[in-house]
């Protein structure tokens, strides 16, 4: 088969996709999966209910791999077979109980500590190269798979970005990163705390030195972080109900969670932070390694006097404390009642489903207001109400056509490399991620601004927009990130060449690193690709990649395509050529893409 068919078939595959998602489904009752309709079992143990619902089917592969495409950056053979023998809830607890593996930071050290060597140049500084590798060496060496699902969440709603004034270092990207890591099963309010002292955000929404009102020079606080700490990290724009329904006026039109004042209020809580290696306030970083200190304030330059918080609390604080007001400040926005809807409804978009119900939102929120013990906020309870809710896990949900989401393409890309076992020689792993990013604009904490890639609330036009719902993910989605996703997924499956390993510093020896080069490792597969066995493949790569969803008639094309290609069976590139064909198909179907 040529490139061109092939491609063409990919093609078509995305052509289908959005209208695939929304067609009407047959209206077919199974009794087992869901669908009571007043229906009562009695048994002797009282509990004939379970019969009726999707939670009295023991686990199967196709169940455990649709769970993991929600829980998972990716997953494999094993992932499944763990989920399985576990279950889902025991499988949770191990994950939250797993200890994360090790810094990125820490990394990123390691990969200056040998440029520097290599190249004799002690005063060298890192680069955000080392940044990549760093990211990429944890996400391919540590199985914590929930953690990292998490955090690459959360690195998407607290966002900072390459694309900021970072300078190419690679301290600055690798220690926030941390942070994520390190509170992704925590309390949200110890991370909001964490997230507001780091040098990374001080500098990404431009509060670090920033000075108190001087009227003598017309010079008024910075009011970026203000204004995104409630837009995006807390409360969002509009008074919200439980179920993250808008709160109306009596006109009927959406009341406004803050206004200006609440804003320029706010600002003068965040003066006077600086760099926390640095003795004096208003310099430059110190050094290359500055953004792992957690800012420190300087009260002499933070603003005085009393604040009016968003709730009326006014915060004053005498003598000047910034520390004390800034503790203050984000404790009202934390138990701002806004706050449990508001996030609850990010994680369920980014995990789940684009378009929660009510029903479903107001459940994990009233978790993130109390996980039950009276705690509020604590990340590890949520995330396993959104992962474990009924909706989430229906069987039902599966062929509702407003449930699911387009895959993130950098979860696509994640899921190809544990899917078919991406590995080196060394165990060492570099990939700068150039390639996915080029062809979808995706790569962690590489967002073209603070409002992320997508917005939540973005509608393309046609029938997601017509029928009144949303697809955040359709925003990278056109013409240009189709192709760039089809032509680059043909280099990393049809070349074999999954990563974009690269020099660490200018000038090095590529043998150096010969043996941090990713290929992939197809266990088994290649005696399934006879003419007779291709239905086996296929079946086995459904479940695997699209959690059983490959319509018949997907499956047929691509086995008749994989036909076609004629092969040898006594080669073994003819092999691998046929296998790389449906890796292809199937990483392109509509069914896949769209993850419901």
């Amino acid at each position: 088969m040529t490139r061109r068919l092939t491609q063409a078939l990919c093609l078509t595959f995305w052509i289908l996709a959005v209208s695939t998602s929304l067609r009407a489904q047959p209206d077919t009752i199974v009794i087992g999966f869901g669908d009571s309709y007043g229906t009562v079992v009695t048994t002797s143990d009282g509990d004939g209910d379970q019969t009726l619902q999707a939670d009295g089917y023991l686990p199967n592969d196709n169940a455990a791999s649709r769970f993991l495409s929600q829980a998972a950056l990716g997953h494999g053979y094993d992932e499944i077979a763990d989920v399985m023998t576990m279950g889902l809830e025991d499988w949770i607890v191990a994950e939250i109980d797993r200890p994360r593996g090790g810094s990125l930071a820490t990394s990123v050290e390691d990969y200056l500590t040998f440029a520097r060597t290599e190249t004799g140049e002690p005063n060298r500084n890192s680069n955000i190269t080392m940044w990549y590798f760093a990211w990429w060496q944890y996400h391919m060496q540590n199985d914590d798979l929930l953690r990292q699902r998490v955090a690459f969440v959360l690195s998407q709603i607290l966002v900072i970005s390459s694309n900021s004034g970072f300078s190419n270092n690679g301290f600055a990207l690798a220690d926030y990163y941390d942070i994520l890591l390190d509170e992704a099963f925590g309390n949200y309010r110890d991370l909001l705390q964490r997230v507001t002292y780091h040098a990374s955000m001080g500098v990404y929404l431009t509060y670090l030195n920033n000075p108190k009102t001087d009227l003598s020079l017309n010079r008024f606080p910075d009011e970026n972080y203000a204004r995104e700490l409630m837009q995006l990290f807390t409360i969002g724009t509009t008074m919200l109900n439980m179920d993250g329904s808008e709160q109306l006026d009596a006109a009927g039109l959406p009341i406004a969670a803050y206004d200006n004042n609440d804003i320029s209020e706010l600002s003068k809580v965040f003066t006077g932070l600086s760099w926390g290696d640095r003795s004096v306030f208003g310099r430059n970083r110190l050094r290359d390694t500055s953004y792992q200190a957690p800012m420190q304030m300087f009260n002499a330059f933070h603003e005085p006097g009393p604040k009016t918080m968003i709730d009326g609390t006014i915060i004053d604080n005498s003598p000047t404390d910034g520390d004390l007001d800034i503790t203050q400040a984000i404790d009202i926005l934390f138990d701002h009642p806004n706050v449990p809807p508001f996030i609850a409804k990010l994680l369920i978009q980014r995990l789940v489903t684009d378009n929660p119900s009510p029903q479903y939102i107001q459940r994990v929120a009233e978790v993130f207001a109390d996980d039950g013990t009276g705690e509020r906020g604590n990340l590890a309870a949520v995330i396993s109400a959104v992962l474990l809710d009924p909706v989430a896990r229906s069987c039902n949900s599966g062929d509702d056509v407003t449930f699911g989401t387009l895959r993130e393409p950098f979860i696509r890309y994640m899921q190809m490399q544990r899917a078919f076992g991406a590995s080196t020689a060394s165990g060492n792993h570099r990939n700068t991620m150039s390639e996915i990013y080029e062809a979808s604009g995706q790569r962690p904490l590489n967002s073209p601004s603070v409002f992320n890639f997508y917005q939540q609330d973005y509608q393309p036009i046609g029938a997601v927009e017509d029928a009144g719902l949303v697809s955040p993910v359709f925003q990278i989605t056109d013409t240009r990130s189709i192709t760039g996703y089809v032509n680059a997924l043909w280099k990393w499956i049809y070349n074999d060449s999954p990563t974009e390993p690269t020099d660490l510093y200018g000038g090095e020896d590529n043998a150096t690193y010969a043996d941090e080069v990713s290929t992939f490792a197809y266990t088994g597969e290649l005696d399934l690709v006879d003419d007779d066995e291709l239905h086996i493949l296929v079946d086995r790569w459904n479940m695997l990649l699209a959690q059983g969803r490959l319509s018949p008639q997907s499956e047929a094309l691509i086995v008749q395509a994989a036909l076609d290609y004629p092969m040898d069976p006594t080669d073994v590139d003819d092999r691998e050529r046929r296998l790389k064909i449906v890796a292809y198909l199937i990483l392109s179907c509509p069914e896949y893409l769209i993850n419901r």
